[in-house]
């Protein structure tokens, strides 16, 4: 819900502010946007400026609040000129923030249900808990954020559980809860290929460990260690992954936090799940790029396979089929983790090469696919169905991206 703090000079009538207020409120109704007015010690998402004179009160409300300054301005009693200059204060005292000029057209109204919109993705993010289960892999070296620094950028709490608690809830599965998952599993797969009904079962327990876990720590998100399931265990994750992100729950691989945390990003914002995948192979003539993993949320394909995992032979993985058509491609990640790629792109075809992860894909980007080569923040790139790069770049710039 938007929470708006309305400042007007103590000159302006009190009938011309509750017009200016009414206004907005019925311009927010209109696009179904929650929100209520409230005063300044309830700590405003933002500042309504009435009408002129209302530089200091601004400045005042913004004192103590953490984030950029989001201010609504209007076209009469002086508004925009105060905001203007309380903006160009604040960025001064090197505060970011930006101005929402509300003029009753269609896009001063889109602007307002976009801002909303992201508030409340900002709003989710703060109040999500992401899972280190287990630590990164350990060629992940440029994918290993500390948790505070996950906090200060992007809002989520990385909460850190040993993997050991997975493989002890896998002692405690009941045969009959995971020949269940197991049977909808192959019951909606084209066909199972290497998979032995041994691999299925285990497959099929991790997922039911992993979702005990998840729930245990309130999890909205993991990043998995998920290769010593093969090393030491014989079986993947990579069913248990895909489960996760069907029922909603953020799940990444590899113990890989920048992805996951892109994947979380991506899913607030389309209400969709979201494909991590490793970059294959790209051509910057055709500016495509070709993609692969060994899990997918099924929610995402129009059909899938059971496969064995690809670099080990050992267990399940799977094998989807992304429909042709728009896409989105996006990292996270830089030093201090507020870098952003984000790209919109068209999915143009599927693979099956037997060198590859089990699902591939390959898009065309609109951006320069050889930045990729020159310019990388990281191995794991996450796709989403849809065109989505201005609304990431948009929250970025807005709510993460360093003050300039």
């Amino acid at each position: 819900m938007l929470s708006i703090l309305p400042l007007s000079s103590s000159i302006t009538p009190a009938g011309e502010c509750a017009a200016v207020v009414d206004g907005i409120a019925a311009r927010l109704i209109g696009r179904g946007v929650a929100h209520r007015f409230v005063a300044a010690a309830d700590g405003p998402d933002a500042l309504l400026i009435v009408s002129g004179g209302t530089e200091h009160l601004a400045l005042a409300a913004c004192e103590g609040a953490a984030g950029p300054v989001i201010l609504l301005a209007h076209p009469e009693r002086n508004s925009l000129p105060a905001a203007l200059e309380v903006l160009s204060r604040l960025r001064q005292q090197g505060r970011g923030g930006r101005i929402v000029l509300v003029n009753g057209t269609a896009d001063g109204d889109a602007a307002l249900a976009r801002l909303a919109g992201h508030l409340e993705v900002r709003r989710r993010l703060h109040s999500a808990r992401l899972g280190r289960i287990g630590t990164p892999s350990d060629w992940l070296v440029a994918s290993v954020p500390s948790a505070d620094l996950v906090a200060a950028a992007w809002g989520p709490t990385v909460v850190d559980v040993p993997l050991a608690e997975v493989v002890e809830a896998l002692a405690d599965v009941d045969r009959g809860e995971a020949a269940a998952v197991r049977d909808e599993m192959v019951a909606g797969a084209d066909g199972v290929r290497e998979p032995s009904p041994a691999d299925l079962d285990a497959a099929a327990a991790v997922a039911i460990a992993l979702r005990r876990v998840v729930r245990r720590h309130r999890l909205d998100a993991c990043a998995v260690r998920c290769f010593d399931l093969v090393i030491d265990h014989g079986t993947t994750g990579c069913v248990a992954l895909s489960r996760l992100l069907d029922d909603g729950v953020v799940a990444g691989c590899e113990g890989d936090v920048p992805a996951t945390l892109t994947m979380l990003l991506l899913q607030l914002l389309t209400g969709q799940p979201a494909f991590m995948a490793n970059p294959q192979d790209l051509d910057p003539r055709a500016n495509t790029l070709d993609l692969a993993h060994c899990t997918i949320a099924r929610r995402l394909v129009s059909r899938y396979t059971l496969r064995s995992h690809f670099e080990s032979s050992l267990g399940v993985g799977i094998a989807g089929t992304l429909d042709r058509g728009p896409a989105t491609l996006a990292r996270i990640g830089g030093d201090d983790l507020r870098d952003l790629f984000a790209s919109d792109a068209e999915i143009v075809a599927g693979g099956d090469n037997p060198q590859r992860c089990r699902t591939q894909v390959k898009l065309r980007l609109e951006s320069p696919v050889a930045d990729l080569l020159v310019r990388p923040i990281g191995n794991h790139h996450v796709l989403a169905r849809g065109h989505w790069a201005a609304e990431l770049r948009a929250y970025h710039e807005l709510l993460v991206a360093p003050s300039s």
